[in-house]
């Protein structure tokens, strides 16, 4: 025999359990298990397989790896000779019965089990988003990723919108990367990249790309650009505005514009651009309304689409680079608000003094979207602005009327906006993070977000199955205005000074 085999014997033979019956040689098996590529079970459950099987009562063990099984000495002897015999047989089958067995065991988890011991990956994610969102990734996202990844398993944090969100937990792994620490975290379901301060600097953030995150390669482009390289953009929304069609249908034959057996609203009677809107809103008054911009974001698109038509529909003048480029970084003064309000504002302005008048109530502003939706819901108007997700999301709960239909202006869309993930560099499984950051983008997962939370998919709906494209055709679009942040403060000024001067602000 060599010396490799001599090797072998001499650590065989070191594994043994001392017994009543002297020494017995051991054998290491390893056990597949179901969580991952080997499952170990408890010592006290192997003890008690081995002792019904062969009578001793081998040393416990917590080994996670390796299944320590009695080997009779005549199956020792014959495997060193390499003879087969019937006695050998029947040792063999029962090693077999008991590895059976104990794989049976192993299939169960075990009480006090730690992640480390069944070698399953935990990956800490952390969800800043309002409750639905959270929901949907603790009932959807979770069981979907652990069962397509056995050997993961997601961890879902929620943070709340409120109280800082994800804030804290970012600045917490922004200083374990100074110091070397855990961070505590793998995962941000939304996250601003540019945050903390000197993250980008300090190379807080992965950046992601189509090498690390393949999918990334279907992210159409109108949510490519609102990402700077080192987030995900996985599920968006967007302002659309809805109407019950039963409600304008009974309108147009109360006023003899359609006739009394007609089944539905004729196209003419349907805005689909915003001039056209403008113009049904004064030829249906008191069917329409928007909220206040300031404490709602359904008004505060609306408002921004104003301005948009205001300025050639050229939604990159309002980019935070070129707020920077021509108002600073720092606060404004009250001669740059009313610089901004005369230079850039004062056509939306303009029209949005127009249509007050034919509005619900003369201008009745609704200060949140639940008593917006309300007006919609009683029947007290016949159309109102939305968010794509709360629009698709109470329609298919039945919080809107039957009848409920949705538009998507052909000529500029109104403001939407994708939520972005982020990985940090430290993350203590990045490889896993990544992982998770393809499944969002694959088209199982951005069905998802149309059916489950009512968003937009990040990729190509062509990608999605045909008939979802049909469900939801009259909300299509590749189309995703952006409007930066950095205008808004001046934005709601001017909005209450020019437009709704007596409307108390909150």
């Amino acid at each position: 025999m060599g010396p490799g085999n001599d090797e072998t014997r001499a650590k065989r033979r070191n594994l043994v359990s001392i017994s009543e019956s002297g020494i017995v040689p051991l054998v290491p098996v390893r056990i597949p298990g179901p969580m991952g590529p080997f499952t170990s079970c408890s010592g006290l459950m192997l003890n008690r397989i081995l002792a019904m099987l062969s009578g001793i009562t081998p040393p416990p063990t917590r080994d996670a790896v390796t299944v320590r099984l009695p080997v009779p000495p005549d199956l020792e002897d014959s495997m060193s000779q390499k003879q087969p015999s019937l006695g050998n047989a029947v040792s063999v089958a029962s090693i077999l019965l008991a590895v059976l067995m104990i794989c049976a065991a192993c299939a169960m988890p075990v009480p006090g089990q730690t992640a480390a011991e069944t070698e399953v990956s935990v990956i800490d994610v952390y969800i800043g988003s309002d409750t639905n969102i959270s929901d949907w990734w603790s009932n959807s996202i979770k069981p979907a990723f652990d069962k397509a990844h056995p050997g993961y398993e997601l961890n879902i944090i929620h943070t709340g919108s409120g109280g800082g969100g994800n804030g804290p937990i970012a600045d917490r792994a922004m200083a374990a990367l100074e110091t070397g620490d855990d961070p505590g975290s793998d995962y941000f379901e939304t996250f601003n990249p540019l945050q903390p301060i000197g993250a980008m600097e300090a190379g807080l953030w992965q950046e992601i790309t189509e090498d690390n995150v393949p999918n990334l390669a279907n992210v159409i482009e109108s949510a490519r650009r609102s990402s700077n390289g080192f987030d995900i953009p996985y599920r968006g929304s967007q302002v659309l505005l809805a109407y019950n069609a039963e409600r304008l249908l009974q309108i147009l034959k109360d006023r003899g514009e359609v006739g009394a057996d007609a089944t539905e609203v004729p196209s003419e009677f349907v805005p689909a651009t915003w001039p056209e809107l403008m113009d049904w809103i004064c030829a249906f008054p008191g069917e329409f309304i928007y909220p206040r911009p300031d404490t709602t974001g359904a008004g505060r698109e609306f408002v921004t689409r104003a301005i948009f038509q205001a300025n050639n529909l050229e939604p990159a003048r309002f980019s935070t680079q070129a707020y920077a480029e021509q108002y600073g970084a720092g606060e404004l003064t009250a001669e740059q608000i009313a610089d901004i309000n005369e230079t850039h504002f004062a056509g939306a302005w303009e029209q949005l003094n127009a249509i007050e008048p034919c509005l619900y109530d003369n201008g009745a502003y609704p200060s949140g979207s639940s008593a917006e939706t309300r007006l919609l819901v009683d029947d007290l108007t016949t159309m109102i602005t939305i968010w794509s997700d709360q629009a698709l999301q109470a329609k298919g709960l039945g919080l809107l009327p039957e009848q409920t239909k949705f538009i998507q202006l052909d000529d500029l869309p109104m403001v939407g906006g994708y939520a972005s993930s982020t990985i940090p560099t430290n993350a203590n499984d990045l490889e896993g993070a990544l992982l998770l950051a393809n499944y969002l983008l694959s088209a199982e997962m951005q069905e998802s977000v149309v059916r489950e939370i009512g968003g937009f998919p990040a990729i190509s709906w062509d990608l999605l199955p045909s008939e979802l494209q049909e469900d939801f055709n009259d909300v299509i679009t590749d189309t995703v205005p952006s409007f930066s942040s950095s205008w808004r403060a001046a934005m709601f000024d001017g909005w209450y000074t020019h437009v709704a001067p007596d409307v108390e602000r909150e």
